[in-house]
């Protein structure tokens, strides 16, 4: 919202400075973002009259222009065509620097001698656009500086406004913060006028059938205008706050709007049919063209203004061509009213139409001032334009009392805040807020807060009010009492996932953050490949897009796009992770959420290497990251367990991580047809560990000594069957004695030497005593039963060379 501080001191005879405001405002909860001079740029630009314009002699679409600032004369060339000779304009004089940068110097343009620039309204930063060189005022003595012509020396302030605090999107509603902030008083202006002798029944009538959606409606009607533009000091200071200037009766509507925030529609009464209006919902879906020429799409629930034969326009949203003042319109109703915020914020963003007047009364809008705003804004045209104002006005719902009256204790504030505040400044408070008090004694007051202020609703929102006018930096500063916090399994669990990232990243590993939510076409798309359910998943019942329509099962899809992403810019080697949640409904009919770590590697295995950089990835590393994973968690045992339940893994390179018969994640490569959907060439590899099942309740590490005594280790060859895990081998020589510390592999055979169907696999076994010095009958009696494991329950053979 930006507001210029000139039109703020006709609000508020304020002491302070704009600067001052800036600060002020901020510390009170309504932030100015900036604060800004308008004559900067204008030090060397004054007003000129020119003497005589004539074609360049070397340029078509150049014209030569002699012009004065009344002491001297200059020679501009000028690309514009829309100024003539004894027209006023902005002369930028050589050594000038315009609001846009632009350095202005003597200049030879295609042979012809330029002395400065003829300026545009855009060029000096007081229009977003212009259609030719600034033409001033024909009154306008030359030689002036321009900021002195326009009215320049002014300050422009942006405001920064939160959602609950619409009461600030105007004129109006900053210079109430202002005298509630200072003690000052702010005026309303002026708003009388002059009625003729035709009653308003005679030019227009008024019906609001869902008073629900519109509890007032205001609205003046004038005949025998004339449509022109409107002043240039209207025109500026709309064209300053971000407006474009049209004509006069829409100009007054937007000055209206930006004045005191109330926004306001012209009908061309002629054009509206029966020369009555209607408020009520569409009550079917319907088409209906906007101003912006746009067709729009209505449903029954939205409401509309009606003429007699059908809408004119999208109430509190935007007007309609169908009755838009138009150059040849003669008689005007002017329509001020107040609708359901609600309302408003479903049909604009249903419609994907957003305006000033939507924005507005999204955020709520004073029903208790449409009658002044209508009064105003014929009061502003009289000084500038002829017209008869019909005798009386049309008010539906004016005699309503929209005021809320909210209890208020004076020391629950003193409570909540931690200062003490006494009933003197809490009535002090209220009086520069014009909230009117009824004290009721026994510390118990009723505050009546004016329907402008839609944020104040209950006690806390008034004590929030006398904490801010008073003053936040009048708060002391206090620190809780509080004796050390007990850690719960949510802390302790939190830091194993810190740890958990932590130790993919020393792997090599960049965290990845994507949506919670995916898109439910592309998961039902690729459902078989992915093991999806669409029965199970969690929907969004309003999604944002459609490409965020369910909350994902796992992180798999999520990651896949990252590496996909990368393949595209030419990054082959990828190593990524993100720590996230699942959702999705457990075998209970209940829906699960819960944190899982998930990791993705495509590429060679050692990248940076010159003597082994080529070696791609294989099942092998995942299984590698996903154990030191399990290790870090602290668990043991668990076991890697071939699995063909992850339709998204290949079969034959993946497997299921188990604790205590519990699947705790998965790891393997990426099923090919998969890969191939999501354009990535592959191999690529997954992992995904469900962090709360592996977690578990919390254990104490136990310190173990360092062992006193040497450890044994005996090498194994045996011939298996080949369908024989490997894995399940090594977890059932670890568990065969207590002094087994760990069972490796070493090497690995297949050829014809030891028959087909068959592997030789070497095993490495590692016994480590606590308590004395292995003999050799010791290990050799374990050694036997190792052997005896391998033949019997897995039906190997012992190779002896």
């Amino acid at each position: 919202m930006k507001i210029l501080y000139s039109w703020l001191k006709e609000f508020v005879d304020t002491r302070l400075s704009a600067a001052e405001i800036q600060d002020a405002l901020t510390m009170a909860g309504v932030e100015v973002s900036s604060c800004r001079y308008l004559g900067e740029g204008f030090d060397n630009v004054v007003t000129s009259k020119i003497l005589d314009q004539k074609q360049h002699p070397n340029a078509d679409k150049l014209s030569l222009c002699r012009v004065t600032d009344g002491s001297l004369e200059y020679r501009i060339v000028c690309g514009a065509r829309n100024m003539k000779a004894g027209d006023i304009v902005a002369l930028a004089r050589a050594g000038a620097k315009l609001p846009n940068g632009m350095e202005i110097r003597k200049a030879k343009i295609r042979g012809e001698h330029s002395e400065g620039m003829l300026c545009s309204e855009m060029e000096l930063g007081l229009s977003e656009e212009s259609s030719g060189i600034m033409i001033l005022p024909a009154d306008t003595a030359p030689g002036i500086p321009l900021t002195e012509a326009l009215g320049l020396a002014d300050w422009l302030l942006e405001v920064e406004v939160t959602p609950n605090r619409g009461d600030c999107l105007s004129v109006l509603g900053v210079a109430r913060e202002i005298a509630a902030i200072t003690g000052e008083k702010a005026i309303l202006p002026e708003a009388g006028f002059r009625e003729g002798t035709v009653p308003v029944s005679d030019l227009a009538s008024v019906h609001v059938t869902d008073a629900d959606l519109c509890p007032r409606y205001s609205a003046r009607a004038i005949a025998d205008v004339v449509i022109a533009p409107s002043p240039a000091w209207m025109q500026r200071r709309l064209s300053l706050c971000g407006i474009r200037p049209i004509s006069n009766i829409v100009d007054i509507t937007n000055y209206i709007l930006l004045e005191l925030g109330q926004p306001m529609h012209a009908f061309d009464l002629d054009r509206l049919a029966g020369a009555k209006i209607d408020v009520r919902r569409s009550g079917i879906p319907r088409r209906y063209t906007t101003l912006d020429g746009s067709e729009r799409d209505i449903l029954p629930e939205m409401l509309l203004i009606w003429d007699g034969e059908g809408p004119v326009a999208v109430a509190g949203v935007m007007g309609g061509l169908n009755t838009e003042v138009l150059p040849g319109t003669v008689k005007v109703l002017f329509e001020s009213a107040h609708f359901d915020p609600a309302s408003i914020r479903r049909t604009s963003r249903r419609l994907g139409l957003s305006s000033e007047s939507s924005y507005r009364f999204e955020r709520g809008v004073d029903p208790g001032g449409t009658m002044y705003a209508v009064d105003r804004a014929i009061s502003l045209l009289e000084r500038f334009a002829s017209f008869t104002s019909a005798r009386g006005a049309i008010d539906v719902g004016g005699e309503k009392d929209f005021a809320r009256a909210v209890p208020f204790r004076p020391a629950r504030a003193g409570r909540i805040v931690g200062r003490q505040y006494t009933d003197e400044e809490c009535r002090e408070v209220f009086a520069r807020l014009s909230f009117p008090v009824n004290e009721e004694g026994a510390g118990t007051w009723t505050v009546k807060i004016p329907p402008h202020r839609f944020d104040l609703e209950r006690e806390i929102d008034l004590v929030e009010e006398v904490a801010r006018i008073i003053g936040y930096d009048g708060i002391p500063v206090s620190y809780p009492e509080s004796g050390a916090p007990d850690f719960s399994r949510d802390d302790r669990f939190t830091g194993i996932l810190e740890n958990a990232s932590e130790l993919l990243r020393v792997q090599g590993f960049t965290q990845a953050i994507n949506f919670s939510f995916v898109s439910g076409k592309e998961w039902e798309r690729h459902a078989p490949m992915l093991g999806f359910d669409p029965g199970d998943a969690m929907r969004l019942s309003n999604p944002i897009s459609d490409d965020a329509t369910i909350m994902r099962p796992h992180l798999l899809t999520g990651l896949l796009h990252n590496v996909a992403l990368n393949v595209r810019r030419f990054k082959e080697d990828i190593r990524l992770f993100e720590v996230g949640k699942a959702f999705g409904k457990s075998l209970a009919e209940t829906h699960f959420e819960e944190p899982r770590i998930g990791f993705v590697m495509h590429g060679r295995r050692f990248p940076d290497k010159w003597d082994g950089g080529q070696t791609l990835l294989d099942f092998y590393d995942a299984k590698s990251v996903a154990e030191s994973l399990v290790g870090l968690l602290g668990l043991s045992p668990v076991y890697f367990v071939p699995t063909a339940s992850r339709p998204f893994l290949a079969q034959g390179k993946s497997a299921d991580l188990l604790k205590d018969s519990e699947t705790i994640g998965w790891v393997g490569a990426v099923r090919r047809e998969l890969l191939t959907a999501f354009e990535i060439p592959g191999p690529a590899f997954y992992g995904e560990i469900r962090a709360a099942a592996a977690a578990g309740p919390g254990k104490l590490s136990i310190y173990s000594p360092l062992p006193k005594f040497p450890p044994v280790s005996r090498d194994i060859a045996c011939v298996l069957p080949a369908r024989v895990p490997v894995g399940d081998v090594l977890a059932m020589i670890t568990e065969l004695h207590a002094e087994i510390e760990s069972a490796t592999v070493f090497d690995v055979y297949t050829g014809e030497k030891i028959g087909e169907g068959n592997k030789s696999v070497a095993f490495r076994v590692r016994i480590q005593p606590q308590d004395r010095t292995l003999t050799d009958a010791d290990v050799n009696s374990i050694h036997t039963k190792i052997v005896k494991l391998l033949e019997n329950r897995f039906g190997g053979k012992i190779r002896s060379s």
